[in-house]
């Protein structure tokens, strides 16, 4: 899915027209229809204020503009239950299978070079699987709650700095 067509499931499901989003936006209405259909490519100067409408958005944008470092697992698994319960479970899981993981790398440091390097692949995987879940259930949590997610990025930051996290 391109972030046009992203654009407009997002008008579709919050039910809101073109006009409205390029009002949010602070753009051209003519922009956004041209963009949904493909004429024209997302301005990248603008991502951060479509990333703010909606955390599906943010996680299109990640996608696209990391050239899939972040890759959008809703794309990938369109019908991953949305539920925090049901993300929690399947997160948990993750986790779980990432330890193994590290442990079978801390243990790979006596074998082989190549079977070090698959150890450590698998640890990559395992830790892609974790992050796409965990980005999908802030978005979640952002949603059902109304969490402010520029705010708590923020707070975030600071308790980092400060050495609290």
């Amino acid at each position: 899915m391109s972030i046009g067509e992203a654009i407009g499931t997002y008008r579709s499901e919050d039910k809101i027209t073109q006009r409205e989003l390029a009002s949010k936006l602070n753009m051209d209405r003519s922009l956004i229809s041209k963009i949904e259909t493909g004429e024209r490519e997302w301005p990248e100067a603008h991502d951060a204020k479509l990333a703010s409408l909606n955390y599906k958005l943010a996680i299109k944008l990640a996608d696209e503009r990391t050239g899939g470092y972040f890759s959008n697992i809703l794309d990938d698994v369109p019908n991953l239950d949305l539920h925090p319960a049901a993300l929690k479970d399947v997160l948990l899981k993750d986790l779980d299978d990432l330890e193994h993981a590290l442990e079978g790398l801390t243990l790979a440091k006596h074998i082989d070079p190549v079977k070090r390097r698959e150890s450590a692949e698998r640890v990559w995987h395992e830790i892609r699987d974790v992050i796409e879940k965990a980005a999908v259930l802030q978005g979640v949590l952002e949603e059902e709650f109304g969490l402010d997610r520029r705010r708590l990025a923020k707070k975030h930051e600071m308790e980092v700095k400060r050495g609290e996290r």
